[in-house]
Formats: C-alpha cells, sequence, structure tokens
C-alpha cells in the first residue's frame, strides 16, 4: 500500500486516531510530547489463515485498477474510501471471523475435556440429568457409572430415532461415546457383548456405529472406553475424527465409505455449535441411505436474533435460530420434517441435593483423581463471571432445545 496506494496507507491507517494519536499529533495530548512515541510505525497482519503475499497485493490492486478505481491518486473519493481487499479472502467479514474463532474455541475446549475424561465425575448428577431427558433405567444401567458422568448432550435423540436391529447409524458430534453405545446396544442386540461376534447373526447383519468428533482425544477416549466395554471395534463400532461440515474428508481418510450408508444419523449437542447448519444437515443428508432419517438434538434460538448489547457466550452465538430449520431442511430435500419439543429446560431441572454436594467436594478437594487435586474440564467454567448476566433472563424463553426429524427420499 505505501508503494502503490499511498492515499489509502493514509486514510485507513495513519489517519486513524489509535495511529495519528501517538504518532503524528503527539504534541496535542495531555503530556504535550516534544516527539513522536515511536520512531517506526510497524502494521502487522493478524490472520494467519489469510496471510497476504505481494502477488495477493498485485492482484488487488489490478481487481481495483480493472474496476475503474485509481488507486494511484487522481482524487476519487469513491476510489480512496475503500481498500483493495475489501471483500477479498484477505479481509473476512465479522460473521466469517466470529465462526472462525468460535470452532477454534470449540475443539480447544473439547479437546481439554477428552484430556481429563478419564477421571471420574459426578454420577448422580449425570442419572439426574439423563433420567429427565427421557434416558430409562434400562439405559443408564447399561451404560453403568464407569461411562455415565462422561455424557455430553441437550436431549434425547434415541426417543425419536427408534433405532432397529441390523440397521447402520451415524452419531454426529459423538463426544465420549455414550449415546453411541446405546445406538449399538439398539442396532446389534446381545452381539455387542462379543468383540470377536461374526456376521452369522442375520438379524444384525451389517450393524454398525460410527461416530465422529471434532475433538481428538474425545475421539480416543471414545475408542478406548468402545474396547474396555468388549465392542467389536472398528467392526461394529468406531469413531473418527472429524468435522460435520467436511464429513466426507473424515471418512475418506479413515477410508470408510459414506455416501448413502446410514440407516439413521442421530447427534446429541453439536448442531448447537455448528458454524454452517446448511452444510452440515446437507452432509447428514448425502450420509443416509434412501429412506434414512435424522434425529438431530439441538439448542436454538427462539427470537430472530441476540440483543447486540450483551457480549453471548460463543455457543448461544452459534444457535440456529429456530424457525430457520425446518425450511432448511425442506429445502435440502428431507421429507417428513419436523421440528420436535425436546422437552428439555434450560432452566428447573431439579438436581437431588447429595448430587450437588458431590459436585461441591470435587470442585474443594479434587475428589475426580483421588484427591490429587486435578479436576475434569468443565465447558463453561472460565466463563462463569463473564457471563453472570444470564442468570437474571429466563433462559427457556430465549432458547428452545429440539429435536430435528426428517427422511431422505
Amino acid at each position: 500500500l505505501y508503494l502503490q496506494g499511498p492515499e489509502l496507507l493514509d486514510k485507513h491507517i495513519l489517519m486513524s486516531d489509535e495511529i495519528s494519536g501517538p504518532f503524528l499529533r503527539y504534541d496535542e495530548g495531555i503530556a504535550r510530547f516534544g516527539h513522536p512515541c515511536a520512531d517506526y510505525l510497524f502494521v502487522y497482519d493478524e490472520d494467519d489463515d489469510n496471510v497476504i503475499e505481494e502477488n495477493d497485493l498485485k492482484l488487488a490492486l489490478h481487481a481495483t485498477t480493472a474496476n475503474g478505481d485509481d488507486v494511484g491518486g487522481s482524487g476519487n473519493d469513491n476510489a480512496q474510501s475503500q481498500c483493495p481487499f475489501h471483500n477479498t479472502q484477505a479481509n473476512n467479514n465479522d460473521d466469517d471471523n466470529q465462526y472462525d474463532s468460535a470452532k477454534r474455541e470449540t475443539l480447544e475446549s473439547y479437546e481439554n475435556v477428552g484430556k481429563t475424561a478419564s477421571l471420574r465425575g459426578n454420577s448422580l448428577r449425570a442419572r439426574a440429568i439423563m433420567s429427565r431427558l427421557g434416558y430409562t433405567p434400562d439405559d443408564l444401567s447399561y451404560l453403568g457409572d464407569d461411562d455415565l458422568y462422561n455424557f455430553q448432550g441437550v436431549a434425547n435423540p434415541h426417543l425419536v430415532a427408534k433405532i432397529r436391529k441390523g440397521e447402520r447409524v451415524l452419531d454426529v458430534g459423538s463426544g465420549l461415546g455414550i449415546d453411541s453405545f446405546l445406538a449399538l446396544r439398539d442396532c446389534c442386540g446381545n452381539v455387542v457383548a462379543d468383540a470377536n461376534a461374526g456376521d452369522e447373526n442375520v438379524a444384525t447383519d451389517g450393524a454398525l456405529v460410527v461416530g465422529v468428533d471434532l475433538a481428538e482425544s474425545e475421539v480416543k477416549h471414545a475408542t478406548k472406553r468402545g474396547i474396555a466395554r468388549g465392542y467389536s471395534v472398528p467392526n461394529r463400532l468406531r469413531f473418527l475424527r472429524g468435522d460435520v461440515e467436511t464429513l466426507e474428508e473424515a471418512f475418506g481418510k479413515a477410508n470408510v465409505p459414506m455416501g448413502n450408508e446410514f440407516d439413521v444419523c442421530i447427534s446429541n449437542g453439536a448442531f448447537c455449535l455448528v458454524t454452517d447448519k446448511e452444510k452440515a444437515f446437507r452432509n447428514v443428508f448425502k450420509a443416509l441411505k434412501s429412506g434414512g432419517r435424522m434425529a438431530i438434538s439441538t439448542t436454538t434460538i427462539v427470537s430472530d436474533r441476540l440483543d447486540p448489547s450483551f457480549e453471548w457466550p460463543v455457543c448461544m452465538r452459534m444457535f440456529a435460530a429456530l424457525e430457520s430449520l425446518k425450511p432448511m431442511c425442506e429445502e435440502i430435500g428431507f421429507r417428513n420434517v419436523e421440528i420436535l419439543d425436546a422437552d428439555s429446560p434450560m432452566e428447573g431441572m431439579v438436581i437431588p441435593e447429595e448430587a450437588l454436594m458431590d459436585d461441591k467436594v470435587e470442585e474443594k478437594e479434587g475428589k475426580s483423581d483421588g484427591g490429587s487435586g486435578k479436576t475434569r474440564f468443565k465447558i463453561h467454567g472460565k466463563y462463569v463471571d463473564q457471563f453472570a448476566f444470564l442468570e437474571n433472563m429466563d433462559m427457556d424463553e430465549l432458547c428452545k432445545v429440539v429435536t430435528v426429524y426428517g427422511e431422505k427420499p
């Protein structure tokens, strides 16, 4: 810019208050400095994903000139007011930057969850929450205390999915494996208890559960627990590291077929944090067989948008608008689309007193690792003070947990 568009440099950088104050108008401040606060000015590009190379600059300047803009300084005000990188890849808009930041934050948080998942958690709390969400006593007993406390979810997609024996199931955002384990039980029956079981059982021939998760540490933990539970890994159950927005890439790396492969797709909370909801639903559609169905449990925003005067948690900024889901899925090609109330309140869920006491002991003494002081990573733990304003809001008026059902023709 300095060499080929000096007026742009002046207008967009040097004349900004952040620069012109200490660097050019140093004697106008309270201190009345006699000299500039610096001898040199360095301008850094902080977007590591889109580094501006010399060739990028040449292409941008060429494009601007080709459009009739004079970056050399002809006095054209319209030309001077627009940076050559306006609307180009090197200058992502605010939404793109927000989505990139959200995905990085999501990945970092859930990697930490996976790394501490082996520390024992609060099974009493998990039982209370899962029971409220419609998981049966048989479900809880099947999972057992060694896995219950690793439940991650916002609802119970199994109530809608109704997985049958012999079906192939895709679990998007499989986390630490809890819903995948239940899906495997439902599609494989007793066969899952034997890691050496073959395909001689016709009722479950071809049955398979594939879990996909963004965090590698969660994939590793879920795989380890699947083996420990005696499942046939990877013949009947496997977990892949991948992003639902680029689902084919994840399957391709694992050399696993994806297109038209699954009878049912479930997801429990992962779509809350998906940045491109439409792309994710399209990939689910692509993965399902003809006649396949989805049961995607996710949290939504009831109103059109969040009040911009508040700094909302990254998860809430990523929630889909409730009214957008049905037309989006129908446009993709799903039939018989229903947006079902998941009966999962954001507030007022009753937690037994003993479970609350267990939480306090764990936080105070590091009980989860035998008193060593280590505790399980909690997603919202480090943001409690920052988002204290949520305490005064009725989250059930602002948000609604639903399960999105749809069938592929």
